[in-house]
């Protein structure tokens, strides 16, 4: 009977012990196979990035020259230290005087001008009245020769009067000889008098040209005052250039010249004249980035941007795209002794910054954008970690509700930095293996994959 007891407890000593064998094999086999970590494919809206490098730039940086020539006499003091001119990094305000040059010849020219304008005027006086006394000069003329024409044509008419009474009386000796001689006589004076009161009309008419010619003269004077006024203005508005203000609101890049220093016009010098300053406007800040050909179509103007910099860790700046240039830049690249072994073909895209901080961004900083492109609405997308590359072909293994895994085939659309468009091969809900760490994985560099 104890040999039957003894012989129960050792079974189930052995039993106890394989029990906890069993278990303890099955943990260290559950710690040891690898976790499945997956993710249900959603729908919704998919937002795709679109990423660029550029470099950042002022909103105008502008040489400032001077459009009169001459000695510096008066540069504006520095806003950092009073003792000392302008100098690089200061502000100066648009219309704030930079630049004053010596005065003295262009002071001359207005004085000239002046009396130019002034002579011409008392011209254009004395034009006047020979106008005026020529054209009265005509009337009196005119009045006085049809006046001697109309008498001298009815003294002939009256002449002629006589002649012929003359003649009557002669026929029948009532009358001399002599008395009709005279009377002839008178005709004949009476009528070279009227050819000549003719004659005057006639010259009428060069008088009244003379007139013309006086009207004209008043016009060249009123053209010739016209000039004058001209010549004045330009001589005051040289003067004007002896003064240089800030074309804008901006901070000093470079200073080139300095007090007492002789400087050539902007406009009078082939070279195009002395620069005096440059001035940088930054009260807008953009990158002019460079996008490439297979992401240009999903860039649009007014898309929201975020800008970061190396020289501006830890911040990202807000902006939006305010540009698209219309053509490409077909950037040509060679290796060796080959001519042309890669075509790089990028589009110009303008990028404002915007925000409080954007004058942290300098101009020649180089920045990265992430624009927000395309929305996509209404679509089913998984994590990048999903996909994997099988003989070529883009696959995911969906893992249903038993837990058992099935790889399959799927068509990819659109994709951002975290997730991918699936067009086809996937329903919403379904669970998805994600591949952490697998170099198969479409989110691994290529360089690692191959």
């Amino acid at each position: 009977m104890k040999k039957g007891l003894i012989l129960i407890g050792v079974i189930a000593v052995v039993v106890a012990g394989g029990a906890a064998a069993y278990h303890y094999y099955q943990a260290a086999n559950a710690t040891a196979a690898p976790k499945v970590h997956t993710a249900v494919v959603k729908h919704g809206t998919l937002t795709v990035h679109v990423y660029a490098t550029g470099n950042v730039q002022a909103n105008r940086t502008v040489d400032i020259k001077c459009q009169a020539g001459g000695e510096i006499t008066s540069l504006p003091l520095s806003a950092s230290n009073a003792d000392e001119q302008i100098q690089i990094g200061d502000l100066v305000k648009k219309g704030q005087v930079i630049l004053t040059v010596d005065p003295t010849l262009e002071l001359q020219a207005v004085t000239i001008a002046q009396q130019d304008l002034d002579q011409t005027k008392l011209t254009l006086r004395a034009a006047n009245v020979s106008y005026e006394i020529a054209k009265e000069n005509l009337i009196t003329s005119r009045l006085t020769d049809e006046a001697n024409l109309l008498s001298a044509q009815a003294q002939v008419k009256n002449d002629q009067l006589n002649v012929r009474r003359d003649a009557t009386l002669l026929k029948e000796n009532l009358e001399p000889q002599q008395t009709y001689d005279t009377d002839y006589t008178t005709l004949v004076r009476d009528q070279q008098a009227a050819r000549l009161a003719e004659v005057q009309i006639s010259q009428l008419k060069q008088q009244a040209l003379q007139v013309k010619l006086q009207k004209l003269n008043v016009d060249l004077d009123l053209v010739a005052i016209q000039k004058a006024k001209a010549s004045l203005s330009q001589a005051n508005t040289n003067l004007k250039y002896c003064k240089v203000p800030a074309p804008f609101t901006g901070y000093v890049a470079n200073v080139d010249v300095q007090q007492g220093q002789v400087i050539a016009s902007a406009t009078n010098n082939v070279g195009g004249g002395t620069t005096v300053m440059t001035l940088v406007d930054t009260s807008h800040i953009y990158v002019n980035a460079t996008i490439n050909e297979s992401d240009i179509n999903h860039v649009k103007i007014g898309e929201k941007v975020e800008i970061t910099a190396a020289g501006a860790p830890g911040i990202v700046f807000p902006g939006r795209v305010v540009l698209i240039a219309p053509e490409s830049i077909q950037d040509q690249t060679s290796g060796g002794t080959n001519p042309s072994t890669s075509n790089i073909v990028t589009f110009q895209s303008k990028i404002e910054v915007l925000g409080k901080r954007k004058q942290m961004l300098k101009p020649g900083m180089t920045a990265n954008v992430d624009i927000f492109a395309d929305k996509l609405p209404d679509v089913l997308y998984i994590p990048l970690q999903a996909v994997v590359i099988q003989n070529g072909q883009d696959t995911v293994t969906v893992v249903d509700s038993n837990g058992k895994q099935q790889v399959k085939n799927v068509t990819l659309g659109e994709r951002n930095d975290l997730d991918w468009q699936v067009l086809q091969g996937l329903k919403p809900g379904q669970k998805v293996v994600i591949h952490i760490g697998n170099v198969s994985s479409m989110w691994t560099p290529d360089w690692l994959r191959h």
